[in-house]
């Protein structure tokens, strides 16, 4: 099934996607309807109810274009994209929350601990990602860490363009 480290780089293919289109989706400000704040004290007013319908909705309609060569199974493949999307989005709540009791500003990150803010900024998404294939796949520890490294490389890469085509405000 997922026997390389090609074939499990490949998982994160759905949620990548998702996430980008999820980044041109707030830019331009589509479905304004549902930019809506889940709880805006606890998260801020950048986690809401778009991404999180979106984002899950798109990584498991695309996963099964980007993974049925590599699962063989439609099912097990939307399967996927829903437990990452899912994984995603929930994965991020802990670090808002925390960003918010501690008076950071939403989509920004202190001056002091900057660094290990931006790490969280990834680690946070790339655990629940790992747990959503986990959910759905028989992941070894091996693999989900291997699956967090790739996402967590994928993540800054990504960031970064999105960056450049001015569809993301900073670099992490």
């Amino acid at each position: 099934m997922v026997d390389s480290l090609p074939r499990l780089w490949l998982l994160l293919l759905p949620i990548v996607i998702a996430g980008c289109l999820h980044m041109v989706i707030v830019t331009r400000n589509i479905l304004p309807g549902l930019a809506v704040p889940v709880y805006e004290r606890g998260f801020g007013r950048n986690k809401t109810w778009r991404g999180f319908l979106f984002v899950p909705a798109v990584s498991s309609l695309v996963a099964p274009l980007c993974l049925n060569s590599v699962l063989g199974d439609t099912a097990i493949s939307l399967q996927v994209g829903m437990a990452t999307g899912l994984g995603y989005m929930l994965a991020e709540l802990p670090n808002s929350a925390l960003k918010r009791y501690l008076r950071i500003a939403p989509g920004t990150l202190p001056s002091r601990h900057k660094g290990a803010f931006i790490f969280l900024d990834q680690a946070d998404s790339a655990i629940g990602v790992a747990i959503g294939c986990k959910l759905v796949l028989p992941l070894n520890l091996l693999q989900m860490f291997t699956l967090m490294g790739f996402f967590m490389i994928s993540a800054v890469i990504i960031k970064n363009m999105l960056y450049l085509l001015a569809l993301k405000k900073s670099r992490f």
